[in-house]
Order: C-alpha cells, then sequence, then structure tokens
C-alpha cells in the first residue's frame, strides 16, 4: 500500500496520542468522555466531530489477548463455475478492482468514472482524507453516482494504520506505539466505530508484518518479535470485525525484511522459505482463521523465482489457500507498485494477479491504468484466458464479505 513514514510527533504528543488510547468494551453505545461522531450513512451529510474520535475511557481490563471472535468465510465446497446470471465479462471485471485516486474531492470527472462502469470498491489512502465529515461527503458523492447509474454499492476501504499513515485521521496513534493485545484491539474497535458511520466497511490492515531494522517496516510495524504481531494483529481483527468493519491485514507472505519499500521502489526479501516459515508466517498463522481477508505483497522473493512480485505468483496464493487454509477474500498487492519491477503494464499485471488467485484487484493511482487493467481483465475473461470459474469464485468470496459487513 501507498504510505508515508510517521516522523516529526513531539513528545509530549506521543504521551497524548498513546494516553487518549479507547477501551472500548461491549456493544456501540457511546463511552463517557467520548466526543460525537458523525452518524450519517455514506449517501448523507454528517456533524463533523469536534475532537478526535479515538478517545480516552479506560484501562484495558485483561493483558491477555482477547480470543477473536470472527471466522473467516471459507471456500464454499462446490464453488460456483459459471458467472452470476446478468452479469457479463465487462461487469464482472469491474466488479473485480478496487481503485484509488487523487485528492479529497468527488469532482466531476471522478464521479463519472463511477457512473460509467460498476466498480468493486474504492481504496482511500493518505491524502483523501481531511476528517472525517469531509470523507462522509466524498463517499456519500460516489455512493448516490453509482447508485443512480444503477450500479451496486462500491466497497469503500481505507488504508488506515496509525498515525500519518490514516487515510482518514480519526486520532489513531501508529501501531508501533501499541504495546499488547487488548489496547491493540480497542484501538481498532474505535477506529472502526468512527469510520462505519462514514460508510467505510474496509480496512487495508492492520500491518502483520514482522519489523526488521532497516526494513521498510521498521518503527511501524508493531513490533519485531513475531509472537507480539500475531498476537496484536489478530486481536485488531477482532476490535475491527467488533465494530462492524473487515479487515485485510498484510502483507502475506511477510515482506518486513524487504530491501526497500514495495510501495515506491522494486524491492527484494532475501530469506528462504523455511524463515518466512518459522517467522514472518507466524501472524498469518493466527490470522487465517479469523480475518475475512488477507492483503498480498508486492515485493519479490527470493525464496520463489526471485523476479516476480508475490502478489502475481500462484505459488503465494497456494500457500496461503493450502498450507495455511485460508478461505477468505485475498486482496491483491499495489499493482502499481507492483509494475515497479520488470516495467510491466498494470493491465497485464491485473490479469496476471487474478489467474493467480487474487479476487480483489488493488489499482490506485490514475484513471488511465485502471481503465486499462479493467479492459484487459474483461478481455482475458472473455477470451477464456481467464476460466470463468475463477472469476465466480472471486466474485463469490467478494460478495459473502460485502453481505457481511452491510454493503448494500
Amino acid at each position: 500500500m501507498t504510505r508515508r513514514r510517521w516522523i516529526g510527533l513531539a513528545g509530549s504528543l506521543t504521551v497524548v496520542m498513546v494516553a487518549t488510547i479507547v477501551a472500548i468494551a461491549g456493544g456501540g453505545s457511546n463511552q463517557p468522555g467520548a466526543t460525537a461522531k458523525p452518524t450519517a450513512a455514506a449517501g448523507t451529510s454528517a456533524a463533523p466531530p469536534t475532537t478526535s474520535a479515538v478517545a480516552s475511557t479506560a484501562a484495558p481490563a485483561s493483558t491477555s489477548a482477547p480470543a477473536p471472535t470472527t471466522t473467516a468465510p471459507r471456500t464454499p465446497a462446490a464453488a460456483p463455475t459459471r458467472l452470476p446470471d446478468g452479469i457479463d465479462a465487462a461487469r464482472a471485471a469491474a466488479r473485480l478492482f478496487l481503485i484509488g485516486f487523487g485528492g479529497t474531492r468527488a469532482r466531476g470527472e471522478l464521479l463519472h468514472r463511477f457512473a460509467e462502469r460498476e466498480w468493486g470498491g474504492v481504496v482511500l489512502e493518505p491524502g483523501n482524507g481531511e476528517s472525517p465529515q469531509q470523507v462522509a461527503d466524498l463517499l456519500g458523492a460516489i455512493r448516490r453516482a453509482a447508485v443512480g447509474a444503477g450500479h451496486e454499492v462500491p466497497l469503500f476501504a481505507a488504508s488506515e494504520i496509525g498515525g500519518e499513515l490514516d487515510a482518514v485521521p480519526v486520532g489513531a496513534p501508529p501501531q508501533s506505539q501499541l504495546r499488547d493485545a487488548p489496547t491493540a484491539r480497542a484501538t481498532a474497535l474505535a477506529v472502526a466505530k468512527a469510520l462505519h458511520p462514514l460508510g467505510v466497511r474496509m480496512i487495508l490492515g492492520p500491518d502483520a508484518d514482522v519489523g526488521f531494522a532497516g526494513g521498510p517496516w521498521d518503527g511501524i510495524a508493531y513490533s519485531d518479535d513475531p509472537t507480539a504481531v500475531a498476537s496484536m494483529s489478530a486481536a485488531a481483527v477482532a476490535g475491527y470485525k467488533d465494530g462492524e468493519v473487515a479487515a485485510a491485514p498484510g502483507h502475506f507472505p511477510g515482506e518486513g525484511a524487504a530491501s526497500g519499500d514495495p510501495a515506491v521502489e522494486a524491492a527484494t526479501v532475501g530469506v528462504a522459505l523455511s524463515d518466512l516459515r518459522a517467522r514472518d508466517w507466524q501472524p498469518f498463522r493466527a490470522l487465517v482463521d479469523h480475518a475475512p481477508a488477507i492483503q498480498l505483497s508486492s515485493a519479490t522473493y527470493v525464496a520463489f523465482d526471485g523476479v516476480t512480485p508475490a502478489t502475481l505468483l500462484p505459488e503465494t496464493v497456494a500457500l496461503l489457500r493450502g498450507e495455511l487454509r485460508f478461505g477468505g477474500v485475498i486482496v491483491s498487492g499495489d499493482l502499481a507498485a507492483a509494475s515497479l519491477t520488470g516495467g510491466e503494464p498494470v493491465s497485464r499485471l491485473a490479469v496476471d494477479a487474478l489467474k493467480a488467485g487474487a479476487d480483489l484487484l488493488w489499482v490506485p493511482g490514475g484513471a488511465d491504468d485502471q481503465v486499462a487493467a479493467w479492459r484487459a481483465v474483461a478481455r482475458a475473461i472473455k477470451r477464456g484466458d481467464v476460466p470463468k470459474a475463477r472469476v465466480a469464485e472471486a466474485l463469490a468470496r467478494v460478495d459473502a464479505l460485502r453481505a457481511k459487513y452491510g454493503v448494500r
């Protein structure tokens, strides 16, 4: 995912941010001391909050990791083999994409894109959100454009891993400042409660990568201890679920040891498969039975062929589906970032990622790449280069997630 390092936080601000972590127990009632948050659906306006949506109420009652309360949807025993009735290749292709855009306003060109094509969803990134109220207005306009054109409501997602890396500023601290599973769960729940009224139904997060000194997630990851990352990631996924927001932790098969940031440069993870299994997969083993979605990495791996981004490799998906027995939605890595390795066009990478087994294809950035990728996938479906059974399987998983998290 596109991300910026969180830097320059003053010591006093850091103390305040840590102190404002919410420990929320139970249902959706407002907690003492919390200020009002927007409560309108994505298609309406909501009153802007006067303070951070992530506010302090009480300390966690326990230091042990809470048992996750959600189970990932499993692939049906008899997977669908044809496209749903009334869904042609062009429409099916569009529904497989998560797209991004620049700016904070729903201008005419952006709304035209959602009226013209039934995109599967939207990913908000840092730079798209100025405030909860502005995000509510933005998503409401996109929703109205899509529904007005007879399309399904898009799945609204946000890249949200704390601090300056949040697409929607709700006052959450960076992941690295959280110290235990109860706090990770409480923080995730508070974020979900702030985002759900805006229409956001999925988070690209938490980051389940194990931190390595000098690696791209150094100072951002929960910890450099895989056991701690596993506990806190599982707790965060449970917290999001409690707030009725789907989590898509990443980046399988683990990119903590990458040579650089795969979002901004070609990067390689130079460790053996045995090391990935022993260290980097610990968090994902803790998540596969509970996370509704998992995101793949755009890095390359010497454990595989060393030149193909993991998000394009059938071997990556086979390990996640087979060895780890994950049955939920697989979200591709950033396909624009994956094109930095080898210079292949995003349109080709989208087809390759779908063939490899990704269910949702993420293409941030410019409309030209997104439309080219859509056309390439639609063409591949029509020609049979991507089997219709593969497309139907992906749509079934995504539809199950949409239904579970109230995307309508």
